[in-house]
């Protein structure tokens, strides 16, 4: 914003913007960085970073005019924001320690509120250059500036969604201000508040699932949580003074606000759920509109996938992982089943794309396994806990099969020649597609079918019987039963008696 009468802050703004103090970025996902917020204290507003702890408040701008609305962009290196340096408010951008400081807008109309699109490629801001203020997007480079919205009352603090589908911002055509949504292409607006107080600032969480926003409906301006299609309005503050300009951790997990609680607007952080309100910012000038850096975590492996083939129970086949690194880095790699390791491995990869395939042991059941990625802690990798599915073929899947002298008995592989009955089991792991029908088969030594195929109901474990009709010892040799779901043999199981 363009500036600003202190301590009435958003309620008696100059310039732009619906009264209310400057956009504050939705914070995307990654690890939590410093956070940039404007401050007064060496005499006129400037952008300033510090420590999420507060610690290291450094000052980026240093010029006798006004820098605001400061905003990470995605991948935490450059910082968008609003200066009058040249005479009338404009969009400027800056690397994360305060160089390179470049102007993107040059309209005779204020530009103001900037906020990133989550791919880093354009900027979406407010300006008053037709008059009226509206929401614009352009290039990141300060290219293709285009208008997104066009009515007679002021739209402003746009914040586009982690997704990168929709932006949301704040509009005064129903005559007050209240929270809307958009496409990207300014079509499809939506309000989302109908209260009868006044509703700023909205903000993304990183997951795009929830909407942080300020609001004075309750008699002053407190924060709010809504899910991203208006519902479940919830307050997190409660306090007589203002609360303002809500912004999240990338983690998901806090919310940074200005507040003037304690006479003077500072900075304060709390949880997500409005818990452990705590103070960062103390001295006499009032600093506000703090921005969270996304600090990006570079993961080695991109994708986690099993790829192979079931026959008779058994999968066969190999880990595939895929991605891409930046610089040589090795990691040792561990499959495992809930504690049970099944694969250990490891990688050992040069800079660029990669594709790597690591040979599966025998023995894998359907389910979810966690792959462990551990790189070399000098890398500047992070360690990795990806899930890796392997789903049930059609047939289903047995977990061991096994023959034995009673029904579900212990596994004995050759039978006595006295035996006069014979038990098949099979434990099944994984049910068969309701369309198959499952049977057991058994086959006498030289391959003819003991009798005809008996259906099984797909229960845990299935059991069927072997025994020579006349009652007698059952003629010697080597058997086999086979569980069948519908032409599919799921396992065979061998015995033999003699």
């Amino acid at each position: 914003m363009a500036s600003r009468s202190w301590p009435v802050l958003a309620l008696v703004a100059a310039a732009l913007f619906l009264c209310v103090a400057g956009d504050l970025e939705a914070a995307f996902p990654g690890a939590n960085g410093r956070i940039a917020f404007e401050s007064e204290r060496d005499g006129n507003p400037e952008i300033y970073s510090m420590e999420p702890d507060a610690s290291d408040q450094t000052r980026l701008t240093r010029n006798p005019a006004s820098d605001t609305d400061p905003a990470w962009s995605p991948d935490g290196t450059r910082i968008v924001f609003t200066s009058n340096r040249d005479g009338n408010d404009e969009i400027y951008t800056m690397n994360a320690d305060g160089t390179g400081q470049t102007r993107l807008t040059t309209s005779p109309g204020s530009d103001s509120n900037p906020s990133w699109s989550p791919d880093g490629r354009n900027i979406v801001f407010a300006s008053r250059r037709d008059g009226q203020a509206e929401i614009y997007v352009m290039n990141a480079d300060g290219t293709g500036q285009t208008r997104l919205t066009d009515n007679t009352a002021p739209d402003a603090v746009p914040a586009w969604s982690p997704d990168g589908s929709k932006i949301a911002f704040t509009s005064a055509r129903d005559g007050q201000n209240e929270i809307y949504v958009m496409n990207v292409d300014g079509s499809n607006e939506a309000r989302l508040t109908t209260d009868p107080g006044s509703d700023v600032s909205p903000v993304w969480s990183p997951d795009g699932k929830k909407i942080a926003f300020a609001s004075n409906r309750d008699g002053n301006y407190e924060i709010y949580v809504m899910k991203a299609d208006g519902t479940d309005q919830t307050r997190l503050t409660r306090n007589l003074d203002v609360d303002l300009d809500p912004a999240w951790s990338p983690a998901g997990t806090q919310i940074a606000f200005t507040t003037n609680r304690d006479g003077n607007y500072e900075i304060y952080r709390m949880d997500a759920d409005g818990t452990s309100q705590t103070r960062l910012t103390t001295n006499q000038a009032p600093d506000a509109t703090a921005d969270w850096q996304p600090v990006l975590i570079k993961y080695i492996v991109r994708t986690a996938t099993l790829r192979g083939r079931w026959r008779q129970s058994v999968y066969s086949g190999s880990l595939v992982l895929a991605g891409r690194v930046d610089a040589p880095v090795k990691s040792q790699l561990v499959l495992r089943k809930a504690q049970r390791e099944v694969l250990p491995g490891s990688l050992d990869l040069v800079a660029g794309s990669y594709q790597r395939e690591l040979r599966l042991p025998p023995g894998l059941l359907p389910g979810t396994y966690t792959l462990d990625v551990e790189p070399d802690p000098a890398s500047g990798f992070a360690a990795q806990h990806l899930a890796v599915p392997l789903a049930a073929p059609l047939e289903g899947v047995v977990s061991r099969g096994w023959s034995s002298s009673s029904p579900g008995g212990s596994a004995i592989s050759h039978l006595p020649r006295s035996a006069t009955i014979a038990y098949v089991n099979f434990q099944l792991a994984a049910k068969p597609n309701r369309s198959l029908r499952l049977t057991i088969a058994c086959y006498r030594p030289g391959g003819s079918l003991v009798g005809p195929p008996k259906p099984k109901p797909p229960v845990s474990l299935i059991v069927s019987a072997v025994r020579n009709p006349t009652g007698g010892p059952i003629p010697h040799g080597a058997y086999s039963c086979t569980l069948d779901a519908g032409a599919v043999i799921v396992k065979r199981v061998r015995f033999t008696i003699g």
